[in-house]
């Protein structure tokens, strides 16, 4: 029979991909592969012609190591473990999932901006610390009306935050070299330029992918920037922001808090001091998770595997 790779899953067993491949001959193969070596002998041991990956690297080594392989899809929307230039010049075919989570993704970072602006990790900090505060104790937060937030990026995911915020009566402004402006203009959200954005916004979410152009993309220069007190939440990848700028924009108080949903390296060291940090609220990369994302991702990544390989997938 005709083999799929799962390179490695941390969602259980793959029994919704299953249920897509089999009925077309397909049968599937489960690894737990971290580097490359892990994935080219995961191949070569199975005959693979395709792979579903995670996290594991599927880099121009790995491709030029396994000519079988035809086609790799990732769990999520980044692609950025896999070498899309490599897959390009091999030919083989390179696909995500969009928009499985986008609604996930939007309620979390939404989440995020709304208790860093409220100051819930402060207050709820103090409580359980044994204290009561009381006003002046701690900074007041600030009236939400009015606030200007700033979103880096104004794709799917963004748009719907936009959205979520109105209710709120928050600013809202966006910074994208392809902004739809027609879709900022629905959403009542002002599109400016990169500096702008950092200068005008308490708060910015990022909600761009991880490119070689991207990362590190927010540094200390656009931080210093912001007004003094302001917020910082990532849902996107922990490779856009640099870790040392934000940790001296917290040490400084330019930053009065971040909510970060990545890590630079995932799984988080659990000794890192930054976990540690009161100002800084951090989700286990589960911004994309509910109920109904786990089975649009899997199932959704196993279609698009059949398409690629010649059978109905998702057209």
């Amino acid at each position: 029979m005709r083999t799929v790779l799962v390179t490695d899953c941390d969602m259980g067993p793959a029994d919704l991909e299953r249920a897509v491949l089999a009925p077309a001959g397909l049968a599937l193969v489960e690894a737990s592969c971290r580097t490359e070596d892990d994935v080219v002998a995961a191949v070569r041991g199975s005959g693979a012609e395709a792979l579903l990956v995670q996290y594991a690297p599927v880099t121009r080594r790995v491709l030029e190591a396994c000519p079988q392989v035809r086609a790799v899809v990732r769990y999520g929307v980044g692609l950025d473990v896999v070498d899309l230039e490599a897959a390009a010049e091999l030919g083989v075919t390179a696909l995500n999932v969009p928009g499985y989570g986008s609604r996930e993704v939007a309620d979390h970072a939404t989440a995020l901006l709304l208790c860093l602006l409220r100051g819930l990790p402060a207050w709820s900090g103090a409580v359980a610390a044994g204290a009561w505060p009381v006003r002046g104790d701690l900074p007041d937060p600030p009236e939400l009306a009015g606030t200007t937030v700033g979103l880096l990026g104004f794709g799917a995911i963004a748009q719907q935050v936009a959205r979520r915020l109105r209710a709120f009566d928050v600013v809202v402004v966006a910074s994208d070299p392809v902004a739809d402006p027609g879709a900022a203009q629905r959403l009542g959200v002002e599109l400016v330029e990169p500096a702008q954005l950092w200068a005008r916004s308490t708060a910015v979410s990022v909600h761009v992918p991880l490119t070689p152009a991207t990362r590190g993309l927010v540094g200390a220069q656009q931080l210093a920037a912001m007004p003094r007190g302001g917020f910082l939440v990532n849902t996107a990848r922990g490779g856009l922001v640099q870790r040392a700028a934000l940790e001296d924009a917290l040490a400084s108080g330019q930053l009065a808090g971040a909510g970060l949903d990545v890590w630079w390296t995932e799984p988080a060291d659990p000794a890192d001091p930054l976990l540690r940090d009161p100002r800084v609220l951090v989700t286990p990369h589960v911004a994309w998770l509910s109920t109904g994302s786990l089975g649009r991702l899997r199932t959704g990544a196993a279609e698009w595997v059949l398409e690629a390989l010649g059978g109905p997938g998702r057209r």
